[in-house]
């Protein structure tokens, strides 16, 4: 397989020349139902009713569920539409139909728009948020957390204020920290979480519904190996992450010490305070120690797969380049399939990421 490749065409009929379970990771955004007139005589979005609509999105997911392994991942990015004064909840429709059809509905992120695009409403808020939402075809499937950690806030989580957890006949250590807040570790990072703060980013070629970058980049560092996968079987490599250790915790009345100088924790009758659980932290960090193979063919690596079957301006091809993954577009319109290609061989220059929201970014409305 090619690091990139094109398939022009209906994505209903160009999914069909795929492998089965040849792809770890789909991320997309299929055109919004009523919203812009793509001008081809195939597209999707222009449907007479939403149900219409969401029978072609079961229909098109249902191929991809077919290409996706059984241990992939979908992201499916989806707006909604105001029709006749009304919330048309396409999102969440599309969602649950396809959790009807047989794909499990794992979680939905907000993705929040720090510059959403202005509206003239004086009867309602103005827009700022859309869904991304993730499924997959089992309930265990790869998804490296590791890969997509924020930022923590460096402070020890939970209930801090002076008072014993009642009926369990332990009271606050002098450090006057609560029982829970003495469970825990400083918070240097964390698991990601469900809002995505993400501005917009327009993209001056001839699409002008693209991606943010940033969007994509955790969706695919998130649902594919950073390591690749078996040339045979398509299985992902998997991070090791090792074990710290001790940590300096409360067992019942007993807790523990930690020593800095020898970087152990001791059991003492005191209750570690947050100092001591920061300087332990400090000095067994959570660390990658290497991947294993996922299967036992004993084959080459290759890079992941990473599937957009609404390629549009290429954004996720893009994306997938620059973390080292092999991409699979499908596109409709020749004019977007060749600025793609372009952008894949970096012969279209590609704007800073913090680039302003323009007006026109959804121009092309059908309705409000």
């Amino acid at each position: 397989m090619d690091q990139f490749t094109l398939l022009e065409g209906d994505c209903r009929q160009t999914l069909q020349t795929l492998p089965e379970q040849s792809v770890q990771c789909c991320v997309t955004s299929p055109p919004y139902w009523g919203l812009r007139d793509y001008r081809h005589g195939e597209q999707i979005g222009l449907e007479t009713t939403p149900e219409a609509y969401v029978a072609e999105m079961v229909a098109v997911f249902r191929e991809v569920r077919r290409v996706l392994r059984d241990d992939g991942v979908l992201w499916l990015n989806l707006g909604d539409t105001i029709k006749d004064k009304q919330l048309q909840g396409i999102p969440w429709r599309v969602a649950f139909a396809l959790q009807a059809d047989g794909w499990y509905l794992r979680q939905d992120i907000i993705w929040s728009k720090p510059n959403p695009m202005p509206e003239s409403v004086t009867d309602r808020c103005t827009k700022a948020h859309e869904y991304i939402f993730l499924l997959t075809k089992n309930d265990r499937y790869f998804y490296d957390a590791e890969a997509v950690k924020e930022k923590g806030s460096g402070r020890i989580p939970g209930n801090k204020t002076p008072t014993a957890r009642r009926g369990t006949g332990i009271e606050n250590g002098p450090e006057g920290h609560g029982f829970f807040a003495a469970q825990q570790l400083p918070q240097n990072d964390r698991n990601r979480r469900s809002v995505w703060h993400i501005a917009t980013r327009p993209y001056s070629g001839a699409h002008f519904a693209t991606f943010p970058p940033a969007l994509i980049t955790p969706c695919i560092l998130a649902g594919t190996s950073a390591k690749g996968c078996c040339s045979k079987c398509g299985a992902p490599r998997e991070r090791v992450v090792d074990d710290p250790g001790q940590r300096p915790r409360t067992n019942n009345s007993v807790g523990y010490q930690y020593d800095g100088n020898t970087g152990h924790a001791h059991h003492n009758s005191r209750r570690p305070n947050g100092q001591q659980q920061a300087e332990w932290r400090a000095a067994n960090p959570i660390r990658t120690t290497g991947w294993q193979p996922s299967c036992d063919c004993e084959a080459t690596v290759v890079p992941c797969v990473v599937l957009d079957p609404f390629n549009g301006a290429g954004t996720t091809g893009v994306v997938s380049r620059d973390h080292g993954r092999r991409y699979i577009g499908c596109e409709l319109n020749p004019e977007y399939a060749e600025l793609s290609r372009r952008r894949w061989a970096g012969l279209t220059p590609e704007e800073p990421d913090d680039e302003p929201d323009e007006d026109g970014v959804r121009q092309g409305l059908l309705f409000g």
